[in-house]
């Protein structure tokens, strides 16, 4: 049975980005996958403004953990197969530590396929998703783990691979998107941009409505060149990166307390 880990920054990534995949890998592919999900953080800070700050933290960190939960039991994937990282939501490392604790973990599954989040060509520039895609290239690129998975990333502004679904599958997305109640304000917004992206994401892919892009990256060096993109991919990266489209909105005592932090490195 080959094993599959999609790892996410936060607990809804996965249904933004692999959704129809991860369904037809966990439920209509013939042949037999283990599927098992990765989360950095639990997204503890993924409420708007201030007047939310009262569910900022731990609350919002367990609902938010039931709501991933709900959205892979529709896929057919149990609780058990969740792994949490424990980082805290906006502050994902890149550092000796998280390098160190995914190459353990991967080391301890032996996974055949990775999914993560694009850390270069990203169309979504989160840095918890940035600094988790870096440290899964590095272990891979690195040789860290005992195995040597295959690793594909998730919003890229550069695929080369591709899933293509059927306009009524969109039924699946409404379905998970519902599980995840907290971040309605949010995914109402988002909805459009996703199906966006997925018409976009067709026109490399004859004969479907609508695909999900990836990006596997090569690690050998017959097939290095692979992982370039063209020059407008790299014009969007710098654009991207420039322009973050989202950013955590921490309630006043943990920015107090990261001043606080901050000035006592100094």
């Amino acid at each position: 049975m080959l094993k599959i880990i999609f790892f996410q920054p936060h607990p809804d990534d996965l249904e933004f980005n692999c959704a129809h995949l991860m369904h037809y890998l966990a439920t209509k592919s013939k042949k037999k996958y283990e599927i098992k999900v990765a989360s950095i953080t639990l997204g503890e800070y993924g409420l708007p403004g201030a007047q939310y700050d009262k569910f900022k933290g731990n609350f919002l960190a367990k609902i938010r953990a039931q709501e991933l939960q709900n959205a892979l039991s529709i896929h057919g994937i149990s609780p058990k197969n969740i792994h949490y990282f424990g980082y805290r939501d906006g502050f994902v490392p890149f550092n000796r530590e998280i390098i160190f604790k995914f190459a353990e973990y991967l080391k301890k599954e032996k996974p055949e396929i990775i999914f993560g989040p694009e850390p270069i060509y990203t169309s979504y520039y989160h840095m918890d998703h940035v600094n988790t895609g870096r440290a899964l290239y590095y272990c891979l690129y690195h040789n860290l783990i005992n195995c040597k998975p295959l690793l594909y990333f998730y919003s890229t502004l550069s695929p080369n691979f591709y899933f293509g679904f059927k306009k009524k599958d969109f039924l699946l997305i409404d379905q998970l998107f519902a599980c995840h109640k907290t971040q309605f304000w949010l995914i109402n917004k988002l909805k459009w941009i996703y199906r966006l992206k997925t018409i976009i994401a067709v026109l490399k892919l004859r004969g479907w409505k609508h695909a999900e892009s990836y990006r596997r990256v090569f690690f050998n060096y017959k097939n290095f060149e692979k992982n370039k993109p063209g020059f407008r991919v790299k014009i969007l990266s710098h654009w991207y990166s420039s322009m973050p489209w989202f950013q955590v909105k921490y309630p006043k005592s943990i920015i107090i307390e990261l001043k606080t932090k901050k000035k006592h490195h100094l």
